[in-house]
């Protein structure tokens, strides 16, 4: 592994740093003070924190104030009404100096030799983007289950988020590679145009990322229907299909993302609005890719995948081949038949 530069000492101020850790803020007064200190934990300390406050109403602000005043030149905070996470993060990647972007949720924390792990894959191999794994604990410390680093392809497309990674920031720059402002899925445009773009990738056989287990703030905005969610879909799989390759594993991450989202969003619904969005969303696959059905992965899944979501892939795409969809929504959809059942 690669030697990371000053490993002891503080950076100086004029000095850029290594590393930019882009912290978005919104009302995380809560578990703010954690994320931040698992960063000043690392076992090197060539970085700078970004505190982004995204419009918090809560005590976040002076969290965030008390940091930058005790860490001045490391800790750097900007403040902006709200816009949401994607744009907040983008926000992040324009104003960070380091020379590699990592991403810490603020309920989230690193382990003390995350810093050091990712970025001496990094420098090793002139990285563009290192991937790593991830637990979920939760509050009782109980890790509720773990995704470590395999060496098949499908890794790089099995955590979509853009935490539990280093990116070098230049390249993110130079392909307008940028978290897409939308209700659902915004960090997916951002993670496959990556993998689509990136010269080198690592995987590193590492996990150092805690995905706080928080049953408070699980989001259930998915699980609210079809119609509710539609416009929001149909922007994410254009912005998607913008990234578009000829990479037949790229061509499965479409196919299983619009089967996802017809199913974590309308168990909820009646089959008749399951219908009709079933039906427009398979339009727009069949519109914009006509072979999706000869592709190689939709028989077993690609190696790395969880096989329960092969089968469930594979399974809807049955349905679909013998025009029984109506029959697995009867089965599926908890809001009746509806109108149109």
């Amino acid at each position: 592994m690669a030697t990371i530069k000053r490993q002891n000492g503080d950076r100086p101020e004029s000095e850029a740093p290594l590393i930019s850790v882009i912290i978005p803020v919104y009302n995380g007064a809560k578990t703010l003070a954690r994320a931040i200190d698992s960063v000043f934990d690392q076992t090197v300390p060539d970085f700078e924190i970004l505190l982004l406050n995204d419009g918090s109403t809560d005590g976040s602000q002076d969290l965030i104030d008390m940091y930058a005043g005790k860490y001045p030149g490391t800790v750097r905070a900007f403040s902006h009404a709200n816009m949401g996470v994607a744009d907040t993060r983008n926000k992040g990647i324009a104003l960070a100096a380091g020379k590699y972007a990592m991403f810490l949720d603020q309920d989230d924390y690193f382990d003390p030799d995350y810093i050091e792990r990712f970025a001496g894959a990094a420098e090793e191999a002139g990285a563009d983007v290192v991937i790593g794994g991830y637990r979920r604990p939760d509050k009782d410390g109980r890790v509720r289950f773990t995704v470590r680093p395999t060496d098949e392809e499908y890794i790089r497309y099995k955590n979509l988020q853009a935490w539990g990674k280093i990116h070098r920031t230049a390249f993110l720059r130079e392909n307008e590679i940028a978290f897409f402002r939308n209700s659902i899925g915004e960090d997916i445009p951002f993670t496959l145009r990556e993998n689509a773009l990136a010269g080198v990738s690592v995987v590193l056989d590492y996990v150092g990322y805690n995905w706080y287990y928080n049953e408070e703030s699980v989001s259930h905005t998915i699980q609210t229907g079809l119609e509710r969610n539609i416009d929001g879909i149909g922007r994410l799989l254009a912005e998607i299909h913008r990234t578009r390759t000829d990479n037949p594993l790229f061509e499965y991450v479409i196919v299983k993302t619009v089967i996802y989202l017809l199913l974590a969003c309308g168990r909820v619904d009646t089959v008749g609005v399951f219908m009709r969005y079933y039906r427009e969303l398979f339009g727009w696959l069949e519109a914009h890719y006509p072979h999706y059905r000869r592709n190689k992965y939709l028989l077993a899944g690609p190696r790395g995948q969880e096989r329960r979501i092969s089968v469930q892939v594979w399974t809807f795409l049955l349905f679909h081949r013998f025009n029984a969809v109506r029959l697995f929504a009867r089965m599926f959809c908890r809001g009746g038949l509806g109108a149109a059942g």
